[in-house]
């Protein structure tokens, strides 16, 4: 099944109303296997930069397929030079190397397929970012891969 653009905005209302239960103000993006937009939405109450950093998020979780938080931790202890490279890049690609991203993926470990990526942003900490983001994820992973 593919992402649909009803089921796109059902996401992001999804994210949003997640991140609103947890008393934040937030925007969800989505982007595809390419790191594509698909669709983005900021809550009225949310600042004006949350979308940009939600696609950043989504995009950088789509291009490795998998959650910006296990990447950004991994990074920070294990391979600090690499995760400062991966940061360079973020003009070059328009991602954005903090928690708060994740990848729907149609299996496992390198033979994954990424569907589709899910990025929030507007919670403090960020890694409360990753919790919505890993929601609505789990709920599109359910909708969408069989």
């Amino acid at each position: 099944m593919s992402i649909t653009s009803k089921l796109a905005l059902e996401a992001i209302e999804r994210g949003i109303a997640v991140g609103l239960k947890r008393n934040f103000f937030v925007a969800c993006a989505l982007v595809d296997p390419s790191g594509r937009t698909i669709g983005v939405l900021r809550h009225e109450k949310a600042q004006w930069m949350t979308p940009d950093f939600a696609i950043g998020k989504a995009i950088l979780a789509s291009a490795y397929k998998n959650r910006t938080q296990a990447m950004y931790d991994r990074l920070q202890k294990e391979r600090p030079l690499y995760g400062t490279m991966v940061a360079s890049l973020t003009n070059q690609y328009g991602w954005l190397l903090v928690e708060g991203g994740t990848s729907v993926n149609r299996g496992e470990g390198e033979s994954a397929e990424c569907v589709v990526a899910v990025g929030i942003s507007g919670c403090f900490p960020a890694a409360v970012d990753q919790e919505v983001a890993d929601e609505v994820a789990a709920w599109l992973k359910g909708v969408l891969v069989k």
